[in-house]
Parts: structure tokens; C-alpha cells; sequence
């Protein structure tokens, strides 16, 4: 009987135990790693699916850019400029909806000379391609961006010395703005960072 009752305590005192709680904690820590490892993980595999391709977008609606300027009226517009006197060629482009028109002009063109090439371009395009149809903004479109550039000569080995550059810029937000690229808005300052 002694044997009895020997291990009906020991049973008894088993039943009286506590549970640990240990697996609870791991179960739970477990959890709370795994979840940002698992949107890590998400954005790694989405990423990597979508390698190899372009990010294509389009910054214009369907209202915007129209009426658009034609391949036509970008001749046109190259041939107008062109036929300007003192001016050496021209490259005319139509990217990311601003026209760009590129002015060489003589080398030994002055300031005087090439600002007034540069604005009788402004005039010969708006001819073409009227500024209020085609550069200004409406309400309800954005429009184009007008950038013309005259300059003498690029900057390199044989030319350091002398070089005039005028930008003449109208955007479709804005006003006309003409800007002597090669002359310093404010000297005071230029001067004090130069020394």
C-alpha cells in the first residue's frame, strides 16, 4: 500500500504543476521576426520581376501638347532659321515636349550680333508656330517649351577666349526670357568666389 500511495502523489503533484510558457514566447517572437522578413522578402522578389524593363510613364494627358508641332513645321522652322544672316547652322529637336533650336554663328561674331540672332530666331519660329497656340499653358493643357540657343563657338583647344552664348527661353508657363549666358548676372559675387 505504501507503493500506492507513493505514486498517486507523485501524479497529483504533476496536475498541480504549472505549464511553463516558454513555446508561447518563441511562438510569438518567431512571429514578430517572420513578418519583416517576409515584406522584405515581398520587396525583393517584386523588384526583381520587374528588372530588365524600362519605367515608362507619361507626364502629359490626352489634352496636353495639342494642337502638337508637326515634323512639317520642325522643317519649316529649321529652314526659317537658317536662312538668318551670320548664322552657320542649325539643329533643330523636339524632345520631351520642348522645342530646342541649337544657333552656331560666326566666331568672330559679337555680343550685339548674336543676342539679335537669337531674338530674329524667336521671331522667324513664333511666325511658324504662334507662342499663344503653342507655348502657353491653358487651364486645361500644358503646352510646349521654347529653347533657342545662338552661340559663337564651343569652348575647346583652339577657342578659349571670346566666347558670346545667348539663350532665349519661353516656357509654357511663363514669359520670354533672353539671357547673355557668357556674362555673370551678378560680377560682385563672382568676384568674391573667384578671388
Amino acid at each position: 500500500m505504501a507503493k500506492n500511495m507513493k505514486t498517486k502523489t507523485s501524479s497529483s503533484a504533476k496536475k498541480n504543476k504549472k505549464p511553463k510558457q516558454g513555446h508561447k514566447i518563441v511562438w510569438f517572437t518567431l512571429v514578430i521576426i517572420l513578418i519583416p522578413v517576409a515584406i522584405v522578402g515581398y520587396v525583393l522578389l517584386t523588384s526583381l520581376g520587374g528588372q530588365n524593363e524600362p519605367v515608362v510613364g507619361n507626364r502629359f494627358d490626352s489634352n496636353d501638347l495639342n494642337p502638337a508641332i508637326s515634323n512639317d513645321q520642325i522643317d519649316q522652322v529649321q529652314n526659317a532659321v537658317s536662312s538668318i544672316g551670320g548664322v552657320e547652322s542649325v539643329e533643330v529637336n523636339l524632345k520631351s515636349a520642348t522645342l530646342r533650336i541649337s544657333i552656331d554663328i560666326a566666331d568672330s561674331s559679337s555680343a550685339e550680333s548674336c543676342n539679335a540672332i537669337a531674338q530674329e530666331a524667336y521671331n522667324q519660329v513664333v511666325a511658324i508656330l504662334p507662342a499663344e497656340t503653342y507655348f502657353t499653358n491653358t487651364e486645361e493643357a500644358k503646352m510646349y517649351d521654347l529653347e533657342i540657343d545662338a552661340y559663337n563657338f564651343l569652348l575647346d583647344d583652339s577657342h578659349s577666349d571670346g566666347q558670346v552664348y545667348f539663350k532665349v527661353y519661353k516656357s509654357g508657363a511663363g514669359s520670354t526670357v533672353t539671357q547673355n549666358m557668357t556674362e555673370a548676372k551678378d560680377p560682385e559675387l563672382v568676384n568674391q568666389i573667384v578671388r
